[in-house]
């Protein structure tokens, strides 16, 4: 599996940013599209790294949903992470917990298959689903594909090479 090593606190650190929890009372100089502050990427990531946020795939190569589930509860979030069974079985479940996340206006960090939007194949990516609209997902940390077709986010969300557990993975999280 390749994953960015920095995953892991960037996820945390969308999410943590979203529920405007500051557990490092950095500085937000960054105004964003959003019209808030937001912190430095690289302080953020520092910050998280001195705590114990890292990879946690073997070798550094990327993280798991438990490696943000436990990041963001650290910080006091209700994270979990939900994957399809075996061969993919129960992926209805956890696009019905995608969608019911999405329209509450919670983001999600998803684990993608970048061969299936534009990427390097067999290479997988953290992104986050933050709206559901017109048959079209909206994507966050994916700036070469932000808005992919339903069907196309369901063939890249399966991660057919990935081992189980990373099949429709999705860390939910709220306060």
């Amino acid at each position: 599996m390749t994953t960015s090593p920095a995953a892991t606190r960037r996820m945390a650190s969308t999410i943590l940013d979203f529920h405007g929890l500051d557990p490092f009372s950095l500085a937000r100089p960054r105004l964003g599209v959003d019209g808030k502050q937001h912190w430095d990427d690289g302080e953020i990531i520092d910050a998280l790294i001195a705590n114990g946020h890292g990879p946690d795939v073997l070798f550094g190569l990327g993280s798991t949903g438990g490696g943000i589930v436990n990041a963001l509860t650290a910080y006091g979030l209700n994270a979990e992470a939900g994957w399809s069974g075996a061969f993919s079985g129960g992926w209805q479940d956890q696009w019905r917990t995608l969608l019911s996340y999405v329209e509450l206006g919670r983001p999600v960090p998803v684990c993608l298959d970048l061969g299936a939007i534009g990427g390097g194949w067999y290479t997988a990516h953290w992104a986050v689903a933050y709206r559901i609209e017109n048959d079209t997902v909206f994507l966050g940390n994916c700036p070469w594909m932000p808005q992919v077709p339903v069907a196309q986010f369901l063939h890249a969300w399966h991660c057919w090479f990935l081992p189980f557990g990373f099949n429709h993975l999705g860390v939910y999280a709220r306060p």
